[in-house]
């Protein structure tokens, strides 16, 4: 049976910095694990979701959310 850790939610972030620890935790507190597509950001979204201990993929450009997803 699939188990809440057993989930990983991608998170598609640009420019998010103000925002993605509010996200993290939002998804933490629902029992799942977060992995960051930091797509291009220009802002401090990848090490502000690193020190909230989340997995982040840096990404050189911006792609948007369907390029990230990819």
């Amino acid at each position: 049976m699939l188990q809440k850790t057993d989930v990983l939610v991608v998170v598609p972030a640009f420019n998010e910095a103000a925002s993605i620890a509010q996200v993290l935790r939002d998804i933490r507190g629902n029992g799942f694990e977060a992995f960051v597509v930091d797509d291009g950001s220009t802002d401090s979204t990848a090490s502000n979701a690193r020190d909230c201990h989340a997995r982040v993929v840096s990404l050189p450009l911006n792609s948007g959310v369907g390029g990230a997803l990819r």
